[in-house]
């Protein structure tokens, strides 16, 4: 071992046996007020804290790795990691992680664009759309570091940013470039952001920390030309980042022919800390679409809805290998499913839920079993109109049901696909993006 080394482990291990001593006192002392855990630390995002992932953020702090090995241990976004933020850290490890306990609901008509929440303890409460909880009518929404995100997308050009603990106040809303229909905004640390643009080849990094004016908001851009079709944008669309990788998916769609699939869905491997593509993933179907949701990670790896050409069961989900960027083929198909893929989750091996749209456009929900490939269970059928279907650690699913008559928030039994509601929650306006905060 060489003395640089030696020197390295002696500070590693001299911090980590101070942060011993204070966490300790903290832990134990009379005076000490108990601690509340908020999830610092869990660097995986896997809603778990472990001691590897302390040990982390200890190098962080003592400089023998960047903050960008473990955003999430820099709890206040300075750029560092203190011992205070060791000590919350350690008492995710003891208390473990919040679970959820808010669903927030992105609500629009296509004409006006608004926001509410559920909470999950019952009795549940509602807080509809209102007037002061204003966002563009094609929105989505994305939860990170304490934050909230409202990706405008469509003729609005911004990312809104939300503060739940003051009532979700617009902290900032930053533009993305005019015309640039930002559709996925992925939060690697307090600092640094990347949002997906669909009308353009490049891909923004941004700093979701700025302020009212915005001053600072794009500190740059990857060129993504590459994965063009031939109308000569790739149509990038969901993100996901997984331990430093960003990882970026392209519908691949002709404008210049009605908007149907030019080719093989793709996924570009981009490097977090060079900001540099390091790989690409070429899909098995075409069409990688999910409409409210960035992509999906489950057990390690990518899970990927493809639909094809719209109306023509030539689509379905398969799951990437993120160990050897490759796609592992339909684990079930479009056919097998019996219409066309909006939107699904997984929740076991053998247990996931669909949205389909059938030949008449009417939308169904569907249980499925992955590992035999067939539908098990209808569980909505004949609905005009599901955009959104999303589960949460209390074992349910909470479904964006916009039907015109009485559309609304219902909610499942994740088990058995039985409903919770009597009828659909209502919002004042139909659901349409659905997020659970902690």
């Amino acid at each position: 071992m060489s003395g640089h080394e030696q020197s390295g482990r002696d500070r590693l291990w001299g911090w980590a046996g101070l942060s011993h001593v204070l966490i300790a006192g903290l832990l134990v002392g009379s005076a000490t007020a108990a601690l509340a855990a908020d999830c610092t630390g869990d660097c995986d995002g896997n809603g778990v804290v472990q001691v590897d992932e302390i040990v982390r953020g200890v190098r962080i702090a003592i400089g023998d790795a960047p903050v960008d090995d473990c955003a999430a241990m820099d709890a206040n976004g300075n750029g560092e990691v203190s011992v205070d933020e060791l000590v919350r850290a350690v008492a995710s490890v003891l208390d473990g992680c919040p679970s959820d306990r808010l669903a927030f609901v992105a609500l629009t008509d296509f004409q006006t664009g608004s926001f509410g929440t559920v909470t999950l303890d019952t009795p549940r409460t509602i807080t509809p759309a209102s007037p002061q909880r204003t966002i563009n009518s094609d929105s989505v929404a994305r939860a990170a570091g304490g934050r909230v995100y409202i990706v405008n997308r469509f003729q609005a050009d911004n990312i809104q940013t939300l503060d739940p603990s003051q009532n979700f106040a617009t902290l900032s809303q930053c533009s993305t470039g005019n015309g640039s229909n930002p559709h996925d905004i992925a939060v690697l640390s307090a600092t640094k952001a990347y949002v997906t643009r669909y009308e353009l080849t490049t891909l923004l990094i941004v700093n979701p920390s700025v302020g009212a004016d915005c001053a600072g908001f794009n500190v740059g851009s990857i060129d993504l030309a590459q994965f063009a079709d031939a109308d000569g944008i790739p149509e990038m669309d969901q993100m996901t980042i997984v331990n430093g990788k960003l990882y970026v998916s392209f519908q691949r769609v002709n404008r210049n022919n009605s908007f149907n699939p030019a080719g093989l869905g793709m996924i570009a491997v981009i490097d977090t800390a060079t900001d540099t593509v390091v790989g690409e993933i070429t899909l098995s179907g075409e069409n990688p679409f999910s409409d409210t949701k960035g992509l999906v990670v489950d057990n390690g790896a990518l899970v990927v809805g493809e639909a094809g050409n719209l109306g023509v069961n030539d689509g379905g989900i398969e799951r990437v290998d993120l160990s050897t960027n490759t796609a592992g083929g339909f684990f079930i198909t479009e056919a097998q499913l019996g219409g066309d893929l909006n939107d699904f989750v997984p929740v076991s091996d053998h247990l996931g839920y669909a949205i389909i749209a059938a030949p008449d456009f009417s939308n169904s929900l569907v249980a499925f079993d992955p590992t035999t490939h067939a539908v098990t269970q209808t569980v909505l059928s004949g609905s005009g109109f599901l955009s959104d279907i999303e589960g949460n650690d209390h074992g349910e699913l909470f479904l964006a049901d916009r039907t015109t008559t009485k559309p609304g928030i219902r909610i499942f039994r994740a088990s058995d696909g039985s409903e919770i509601t009597s009828a659909p929650l209502d919002l004042r306006l139909p659901p349409f993006d659905i997020l659970f905060l902690k």
